[in-house]
Order: structure tokens, then sequence, then C-alpha cells
């Protein structure tokens, strides 16, 4: 008994030595937040201030050293998020976290944006090199400050590699991954619809196609200056039986079948689930505002994280050698040495995505694929291979031949009976087509001098609203653009756009500007440029619900704006989209239907007195949204069957299928050709989806009246290592799970972690009335005071200063 209570107090004594240990190492990788550090490779002195949230204030003599500085700040609070942008880039992620990943690099080592990495940095201008490279520096010196490893890599088992100064433009790519990659997707399924479709072609594309895919929605809400060219577009005549015959059970015949089978091959893919599209911003000419300079929004809404994918941070150089002082304030990207968004004193600027056609996908019937050629109907094609070696945590590498041809690389083999080759081209893959100009808009003087710039900036293409101290504002697109508009545009690039012809809107008479991921423009050249061969179907631009909602709120607004009026607009969560699908409802459920119907009636008793809001209690929200998803999942998937398409999962609703939707839907007896044969008419098929809302709700909350929208939001940001840890230690590295407001075609767009990654709103010239925030802190340490700072600010909606507080804790890098 004594030699068991001995071994009870040694083991206790062990774990508490292992819990001290692991605490100490923990610790240990804390930052240096003050004194003096002495790294090598400064040309003068460096001061990291920060203040009470940890929001760092970074002050050079030069810009090199100006780089140097952030790259050091961002490695003390945010290196282990560095190494992630650039692993998944390169697929490289594998290597640090083991086979569970190994699916993700096999799909992103198709694009070889290592290799483009280093094209990139080759061409770069040597003023451009220098800042990149000092901030590689920078984040090493920074890395090496901490007592220990970031926590992160304990808990790996591994080592941080060193930052090299391609790895900047690697964490670009992840950029061009997480916002453009699911357009291979997308055009993929497009063009598998236009083959099967009947009818007549319009050119490349079956003239039906525009009724699927149209260019826009009753909701469009372009920047025009006329009635008539702010008209929406006419919705296309709802196709016959001869496009598609749903209740025939006949689609359009599918391609010719060939004799052999073509060898596997890598699947495309995407790079996330589909999630939809969410950014706002906007802008207010200095005419309409207090201060007489221009009013800026931005809220960029992306998959939320821990840490935040922005670093809030102010860079300041005196001027010199003819240059004038830096001040810039916003959020940069860590992994990259320059303001990514946000303010320079005299122009401020924010993005949302821009869709257009920066993609071309490409069929070509195949039956065999080789090593280094396949095999076609008219003959044999010639293909290069390069072999990528994927390192796996714990296993042997993984090889992977990435093939290519005229088309672009090989991006899936589809078997008999409809053998194709399947191939992808992405501006991306160009090495012209991402560069580091973006580093010139710090000292961008002016909205004409931002707009001068704009066509040689190389980054995933945004629309970019900037507005400057005179009161100019401005809509265009960071990001370059093809001349050419044909099919092969992303395939060739070059000729660029230039300051003739880039897509620009200045100074608009209204005084407005607003971009929500829908149509921009109305120029004709404009809408061809960015949506080039598939300008008329859509050039996957967003619904413009939400467009429409922050354009008629800016219209709204009385006296003279000021940022917290733009801050009321980010947080607008009325359900005006689902208004119309209220009522739809509302006269589907007449007295007949409801008759020893119970569930039916109280469904309609909840969305009669709905809150017309996506807010935490509305159940009726709830209830009327998630009748549309069904309705709109289900007549998309009859699609696809009707297509011979419907056994392929998850695929993508086009964007603007809300039109063809609501045509569909309100056809009554009309139309029957696009319903499924168990349904009598179209009122009974909104019924069918009344009830199954009904039953799939049960499954989570039994009594109806409890389903609130809220119960649906709750909002999980996590850390991508807290899934691996037990209960106690995940809650500690992720945020505080909440219940919140938001949902999509809405201003304040929030579904689960998908939302607002930040929202500011600034004049410039005016730093001290604008306001930021972000959804978690400043630093990626658990232990640290910095890492959930501005986090409950954020999800309650309540401004948190633009620029940095006095500072609390300031570290001097001493050359």
């Amino acid at each position: 008994m004594r030699t068991l209570k001995y071994l009870a107090v040694a083991c206790a004594l062990l774990l508490v030595i292992a819990l001290a240990t692991g605490y100490g190492l923990l610790r240990a990788s804390l930052p240096q937040l003050d004194g003096t550090a002495r790294p090598a490779g400064l040309a003068a002195t460096v001061q990291i201030a920060r203040d009470a949230r940890g929001v760092a204030t970074v002050a050079a003599a030069n810009r090199a050293d100006l780089a140097f500085g952030l790259g050091y700040a961002h490695a003390q609070d945010r290196f282990f998020q560095m190494d992630l942008s650039r692993r998944v880039a390169a697929g490289e992620l594998s290597e640090l976290v083991g086979a569970a990943a190994l699916e993700h690099d096999r799909r992103i080592r198709l694009f070889r944006f290592s290799s483009v990495a280093d094209a990139v940095m080759a061409q770069a201008a040597p003023q451009e090199r220098a800042v990149v490279e000092a901030y590689a520096a920078g984040v090493n010196a920074g890395l090496a400050s901490l007592g220990a490893r970031p926590w992160e890599y304990f808990v790996l088992g591994q080592a941080p590699r060193p930052w090299r100064a391609r790895d900047t433009v690697l964490v670009v790519f992840a950029m061009w991954w997480d916002l453009e990659a699911n357009g291979l997707r997308r055009e993929l399924l497009r063009q598998e619809i236009n083959l099967r479709l009947g009818g007549p072609d319009c050119g490349p594309w079956k003239c039906a196609m525009q009724f699927l895919y149209p260019l826009g929605t009753s909701f469009d809400a372009p920047l025009a200056q006329t009635s008539e060219e702010a008209a929406p577009p006419a919705p296309a005549a709802v196709p016959g039986p001869e496009v598609l015959d749903a209740r025939g059970g006949r689609g359009a015949p599918a391609p010719p079948a060939g004799a052999a089978a073509p060898a596997a091959t890598n699947q495309p893919a995407s790079a996330a689930p589909e999630r939809g599209a969410a950014s706002n911003n906007w802008a207010l000419a200095g005419a309409l505002t207090a201060t007489g300079a221009a009013l800026v929004a931005n809220d960029m809404h992306l998959t939320e994280r821990v840490p935040t994918i922005w670093y809030h941070a102010r860079l300041r150089t005196p001027p010199g050698d003819g240059a004038p002082a830096l001040d810039l304030n916003g959020v940069t990207l860590p992994g990259a040495p320059l303001l990514v968004a946000g303010s320079n004193g005299r122009v401020a600027w924010g993005y949302t995505v821009s869709y257009g056609n920066w993609i071309d996908v490409t069929r070509v019937p195949c039956t065999a694929v080789g090593a280094h050629d396949m095999t076609t109907p008219d003959g044999s094609v010639a293909l290069s291979a390069v072999r990528e070696e994927i390192r796996i945590r714990g296993q042997a590498p993984a090889q992977l031949d990435v093939k290519s041809g005229p088309a672009g690389v090989l991006l899936r083999v589809d078997p008999p009976p409809h053998p194709a080759c399947w191939f992808g081209a992405w501006l991306a893959q160009l090495p012209e087509a991402t560069n580091l100009k973006l580093l010139a808009m710090e000292r961008a003087g002016s909205v004409a001098e931002a707009l001068a710039l704009a066509p040689d900036i190389g980054i995933p293409h945004v629309n970019v609203v900037v507005g400057d101290r005179d009161g100019h504002i401005a809509w265009t697109i960071f990001g370059r653009i093809p001349r050419d508009t044909g099919p092969g545009r992303a395939r060739t690039g070059a000729p660029w756009t230039g300051a003739e012809d880039h897509p620009r809107i200045m100074d608009p008479p209204e005084g407005r500007i607003w971009t929500a991921n829908a149509r921009v423009a109305v120029d004709a050249h404009q809408q061809q440029l960015i949506g080039g061969n598939i300008a008329k179907l859509g050039a996957e631009y967003d619904l413009a619900a939400r467009a429409r909602q922050v354009r008629d709120g800016l219209r709204a607004l009385s006296g003279k704006p000021a940022p917290a009026d733009m801050l009321r607009i980010q947080l607008d969560d009325r359900a005006l989209f689902l208004a119309r699908w209220r009522e739809l409802l509302l006269s589907v459920l007449d007295p007949a239907s409801l008759s020893n119907q119970p569930r039916r009636t109280e469904f309609r008793r909840l969305i009669e007195g709905w809150k017309p809001a996506a807010s935490i209690d509305s159940v009726g929200y709830r209830l009327v949204r998630e009748f549309r998803a069904h309705a709109e999942s289900a007549v998309w998937q009859v699609v696809l069957e009707a297509l011979q398409l419907g056994d392929e999962r998850d695929q993508p609703v086009p964007m603007q299928f809300e039109g063809p939707l609501w045509q569909l839907v309100n056809s009554q007896q009309s139309h029957l050709n696009w319903l499924a044969p168990q349904y009598a008419d179209w009122p009974d098929f909104l019924r069918s989806q009344v009830d199954a809302t009904i039953a799939d709700l049960a499954r989570s909350c039994p009594e109806l009246a409890r389903c609130t929208w809220g119960e649906r939001n709750t909002v999980r940001i996590r850390h991508p290592l807290s899934g691996a840890m037990p209960a106690p230690v995940a809650a500690l590295l992720d945020m505080p799970t909440l219940q919140l407001p938001g949902d999509h075609n809405m201003p304040r767009v929030q579904d689960g972690d998908f939302g607002s990654s930040q929202r500011f709103a600034v004049s410039p010239g005016h730093e001290t009335e604008g306001y930021l925030q972000l959804p978690g802190g400043q630093s990626g340490h658990p232990l640290s005071p910095y890492y959930r700072a501005g986090f409950m600010a954020w999800a309650r909606g309540e401004p948190l200063p633009f620029l940095p507080g006095p500072a609390q804790h300031t570290l001097t890098l001493a050359p």
C-alpha cells in the first residue's frame, strides 16, 4: 500500500513538472514587448510600440527598415499563421500536419505556385525586392527573438522554417486560392450544362444558358448615371421542353461516348466549400461629408479564423530623399510588408472580390492519357509533365504528375460513357499577373494617382473603392486584366489593359459609390473586359440584393454623414431580400392547404408575425430562409438530374439563380417541364418544400416556435489546431461561441464562421474620427492579453479607434 502511495505521489509530481515545463515553454514563446533588441540587418533604429489592445505602431527612418520592423512584429505575434499561408499556396501542409492535408496539397500543386513565386520575385523591381527582402530579414529576426519556438510547433513536434522573400509572394497566392479557385469548379459545371442543354446556340453558348446564368436580376444596382442604364436586365424567357424536360426525364443528348477508358488523373477542385461571396465597400464624396474629405467604408467577408486574417498596424517614416513622410493606418496581412487596406492620410481604400472571367476551362474529347500524351479522335496530343514531390509528416513522400497541354493544366479525366479530358488555365499561373506594385499605393496622393496605378497592380481581382482628402471618389479593379476577351484569355494574359481602357468610374454625379461583389459597371466594354466570353452569363457576379440594400442605405442618409453612419449600414441585418419569399409562402399556404395540417398551420402563423431581420431571436426569418433554401436546392437538383449530372455532389448553384428560380416558382401551372414529375404544379411543389423544411428543422428543434435564427447562426471562430485538442484546451484557443445576427444577401453578412474579417470607415486626413474592428486580437498566443482583445466589440458592433491608442509597451530595435 505504501508503495502505491509513493507511486501516486511520484506520478503527481511528474504531472506537475510536465505541466510546469509546458507552461514555461508556452510563456517563453511570448514576445518581448519592451526594452532593446539588436538584430542584424538594420540601417537605423526602429521602434515597435503597442497600445492597450496590442495594435502596433512601427516607426523607422527608411522604407527598408520599416519593412524589417513590420516583419519583426508579424513574426512575434503571427508566425504560425504566416507559415500556414505560405504552405497553403505551396502545397506543403502535409509536411507540417500529415496526410490529413494531402488532398489539399494535391489540388493546389497542379498550379505550381512555388515556381511562379520564384518568377515573380525575379521580375520584381529592385526597390520592391529590397522591401520584401528586408521584411524577410525582420521576420527571421523576430522569430529568433522568441525565447522558444511558437507554441504550435511544440504541439506538432516540428521546428519552424525560416522565412524567405518569395514566401511573401506565396502568401499572395494563398489569397488567389481563397478568392478565385472555386471559379474552376463553377466553370466546369457551366461547360457541362452547356453541352447537355437542348435548343439553339447563341454564339459559343446555348441560348438557354442566359436563362440559367443571367447577367443580373431585378435586384441589380450598378453605378449607373441614368435610369435607363440602371434598369435591371430583362429576364430571359423560360425555355421549353426542347431545352430541358424534367417530367419526361430527358435532357439534351450527352457528349458522344468513346471506345476506351481514359487513365485516372487529378481531380480539379474547389479551394473550399461554396459559401457565397460577401464583401462590402463604398465611398461618399466630400460634397456629402462634414469634413469635405471622402468617406470610405470597407468590410471584407471571409472565413474567420484564430488569429484573425488581418493585423492592425500603423507604419511611419519621416520625410527624406525628396519623399514625403509615410503614415499608413489600417490592416496588414501577416506575411506581406505593406498596408493592404486603410488610409495613407491622403487616400483611403478598401476591397471586395471582383468576380469575372479570370479562369478558362476547356473540354477535349480523349480516350486515353499517357505519360506524355493523350489520345483524341483527331490523333495524339503531346502533354508536358512535371513530377511534384509532396512531403508528408510521418510517411514516405507522395508523387504527383502535373500534366499540361495547349489549353492549360489537366484537371480531370472523365471515364466512359462520356470520356473527356478537362484542362484549366488561370491568370494566377502567369508570373506577370502577380507583382509587388501594391506598395505604390502607400504614396498615392489622390484618387487620380490611385487610378493611374491600378492597371499594373498584380493581385487577385478586387473591386477597389478609393477616396481622397479633397473629396474625390472612384471605383476600379486591382488585378491585371487581359485585353483579350475570348475563351483563352487566362492562358495568354498580355497584352493587359492600361490607363486608357482599364475599368473605372470616377466622381459619379450622385457622389456615392458602392460595391458588394455584384455588377458595378454598365459600360458594355468594361463589362466585356471583366466578363470576357461569359459577360452575358453574369461574369460570376454575386446576387445584387446586398448591393441594393447598401445603395439604398447610403441614399437614405440625411445631413452630413459621419463614420458612425457607415457602421450602421455595415450592421444592417434587415431581411429585405426574403420579404417576397414570405409573401409567396403566405399565398401558397392558403386555407385549403392548411386543413388538417397543424404543422403547416403553425408554420404560417410564425411567418405571419415574423421579425423581418436576421436577428438571433427571429423564428420567422429562419423559417422563410430555410424554405427558400429547400426550394432552390430542389429546383437545381431537378435541373442537374434532367441533364444527367445529378450524380455529382455539391454542384454549385449559379450566383444569379434567384432570377430563374423566382420565375419558375411563380409559374403556377406553367413551365412544368422544369418541375419533377411527382408534383402536379408549382404550388404543389412549394407546399412540399414547406413540409420538407418542417421535417428538416424537427431534427434540430422539434418545437417550431423555438427555431430561432440565432440557434442556427451560432458562430464558432476556431484556431486551426483546436479541433485536435481536448475540449478544455480548445476552449482556451477559440474565440467565445456566440449567436450573432446577419446572413447572406444583406449588408451584415454572418453565416457561422463566414463573415466580416474586418470593418472600418475613415476619411483620409481625419483618421482620428474613424473606426476599425477585427473578430479577434492582435496576438496569436493564447497567454497574451491581446489574444481576444477587440473580439467582443466586433461581435457587438461597437466601434474601436482606427488609430492606435497611447503606447503601453515600446520595443527598440537598434542596429
